[in-house]
């Protein structure tokens, strides 16, 4: 065969046949291995339990033979066990040619088996009925035999799940062939082309160019069809990964802008004369409110990052999420004061238990509340709690600017700041981590919001069985 495909064609039956000769006997030999190690364990183990109990006993023969019997209720393997003058002491309930108190003859094996555990193969003395594995374990203590324990599995069973790894062996050979001779030109035309397109868009994508496209045809596939499509998916997923990641970053340059430049002209303008000295303090507040601003900037960041750790630390305890609710409120009220906003609340019940980690939703009520309180200009902020099937609902509802469509579904987005022209501060993280934790704690938020109107934020809460 001259053609490119006959000499593939060639190439591949050759190839395949030698490297499943060769796999053949590579895994024949490891599942050999395997399959005797694994009983050569399962055997140790066992032998090392009926040790522990043996020595733990301390020779008290009524405690000794009844953890034998509990062992031997839950053990699948054949054992006795002998001391050191091949006397039956102990005797597992299947073999039925030994009982207690008889004696183990030709016995000379054990003289080598001294302080060394040693593996035999066949029926030991005619005790079974059938050819077994067997090991032989002596007990010792204080340097000398005490006693011996023999644990045996079936050799057939060894012998039976090799012989089934060299049938399969030989069935996925014979199928690999028969294969090969059918697929190899639907393989070297089908698959060997979109493939090699993929490589090279593949290429171009590592070097950061997440444009190119795979151009899916008719004639093509249904597998590489999907291959292909998928792979432009994730092509153009990269693309606005790439555009996001570049957005945070200059979303967050700029929010670290506008306080380092404030802090570094009014240091600077101290540092220069400009401002008089009875001003300092005036000035320095404003430095520590613009670093406090920073500070809690790369908390929100760092909170974000490492949230997976967070996820592990939550802590549930029940709760009264009024008294909580009210705390919160008497710590945000000076904000709210500071821009003439009232604080209201509504509770159901006075006493409202929740079961849920009490830190995080503290931090939840604060973050949405401080999040009222920046877009409300007029009016104020209104909190309640109530119950709808066996559920807790919490509201924090403003009289604020409101949202439209597009900003209520990217309200919950890292780094998203609706509507950036209205120049409120803010590092756009506080209702991405508000979502976070909520879901963290398995619940769910939702946002109602109208422009010019105010919004409405509402997530939920497990209610504590026994409300006492």
């Amino acid at each position: 065969m001259r053609t490119t495909f006959g000499k593939t064609f060639t190439y591949y039956i050759a190839v395949l046949m030698i490297v499943f000769f060769i796999l053949s006997l590579g895994f024949s030999e490891v599942y050999r291995r395997y399959f005797y190690d694994d009983q050569r364990s399962e055997l140790l183990n066992q032998a090392l339990k009926i040790s522990d109990i043996y020595l733990l006993s301390e020779n008290n023969t009524e405690i000794f033979n009844n953890e034998i019997k509990i062992l031997d209720k839950y053990m699948d393997y054949s054992f006795f066990v002998t001391d050191s003058n091949s006397k039956i002491i102990a005797i597992s309930k299947d073999i039925n040619t030994l009982k207690k108190g008889d004696t183990l003859k030709n016995i000379d094996f054990l003289t080598s088996s001294k302080k060394n555990y040693k593996w035999i193969k066949g029926n030991v003395n005619g005790v079974f009925n059938q050819d077994k594995y067997t090991l032989v374990y002596p007990i010792e203590k204080n340097e000398q035999i005490q006693a011996f324990i023999f644990v045996s599995v079936p050799l057939l069973e060894l012998t039976n799940n090799i012989n089934k790894v060299y049938f399969i062996i030989i069935f996925y050979l014979i199928l690999a062939v028969i294969l090969g001779f059918v697929t190899i030109h639907w393989t070297t035309t089908e698959f060997v082309r979109p493939l090699r397109r993929l490589s090279i868009i593949s290429n171009y994508i590592s070097k950061g160019n997440f444009d190119e496209q795979i151009e899916i045809t008719e004639n093509m596939n249904e597998e590489i069809s999907q291959l292909c499509s998928s792979f432009n998916s994730m092509a153009k997923d990269l693309s606005n990964l790439e555009k996001r990641r570049r957005e945070i970053i200059s979303n967050i340059s700029h929010d670290l802008r506008s306080p380092i430049t404030s802090i570094k002209g009014f240091i600077q303008a101290m540092l220069d004369g400009v401002v008089p000295q009875e001003k300092y303090q005036y000035y320095l507040e404003i430095i520590y409110k613009e670093t406090c601003r920073l500070q809690k900037m790369s908390d929100s960041i760092l909170d974000l990052n490492n949230f997976n750790i967070s996820i592990d630390s939550i802590n549930k305890t029940d709760f009264n999420i009024n008294e909580l609710i009210n705390e919160t409120v008497l710590l945000l009220k000076g904000k709210a004061d500071e821009k003439n906003l009232y604080l209201k609340t509504s509770y159901q019940n006075k006493c409202l238990l929740v079961n849920s980690d009490l830190e995080k939703v503290r931090r939840i009520l604060i973050n949405l509340i401080e999040n009222a309180i920046k877009f409300t200009n007029n009016g104020g902020i209104f909190i309640s709690s109530y119950i709808v099937n066996d559920k807790v609902y919490v509201e924090v509802k403003d009289t604020g600017i409101g949202l439209n469509k597009e900003e209520e579904n990217r309200i919950f987005e890292r780094l998203y700041k609706a509507d950036k022209s209205r120049g409120t501060s803010g590092s756009g993280l506080g209702l991405a981590i508000v979502k976070e934790f909520v879901k963290a704690l398995n619940q769910n938020i939702i946002v109602e919001s109208k422009k010019g109107e105010g919004s409405k934020f509402t997530f939920t809460l497990d209610l504590t069985k026994n409300q006492y």
